[in-house]
């Protein structure tokens, strides 16, 4: 069974899509990725260069908002900006988690803009990469644990 993972933020034209790709593209076994914003934003094409660089197309890619998922079900919904933290509303059966990132746009200088969105790019991927390995192996452990014999089932007479 896959997780179902909502990544929010602000717009979901910076660090949501990103996270979303990250995922999708990482480990599609496990985990079924999503994004949106608390409002629909165009995508940025700072975001849309720094996934391309690592091979990862989100050039035509639609911006979704929240209204767009809300009937949907979660296990985790992760917030990756402040105003996404306090806007973002309850998803009944969703662990609720928030990966704070430093705003690329608040950078005015494009050449240093452009850096920030790449160093984005990279600590989003090494927050998947953790996150999906503690999922995967915390999954396995569960397994184990259910397929192992209860202890009653062991002294059944």
């Amino acid at each position: 069974m896959k997780l179902k993972i909502l990544f929010v933020c602000a717009t979901n034209s910076v660090q949501s899509p990103i996270a979303e790709a990250l995922l999708n593209k990482l480990d599609p076994e496990h985990f079924e990725a999503t994004s949106a914003g608390i409002d629909r934003g165009e995508m940025h094409p700072f975001t849309v260069d720094a996934m391309r660089a690592i091979g990862v197309d989100l050039g035509g890619r639609v911006t979704k908002t929240l209204r767009d998922v809300l009937s949907r079900d979660f296990d985790f919904v992760i917030t990756l900006c402040d105003r996404a933290k306090k806007e973002c509303p309850r998803f009944v059966a969703a662990e609720l988690v928030h990966w704070q990132f430093e705003d690329p746009l608040a950078e005015s200088d494009l050449t240093k803009q452009q850096r920030m969105f790449q160093s984005l790019r990279d600590q989003i991927s090494h927050r998947v990469r953790l996150f999906a390995l503690v999922q995967v192996r915390f999954a396995a452990k569960e397994t184990q644990v259910s397929e192992q014999p209860r202890l009653s089932a062991l002294y059944h007479v």
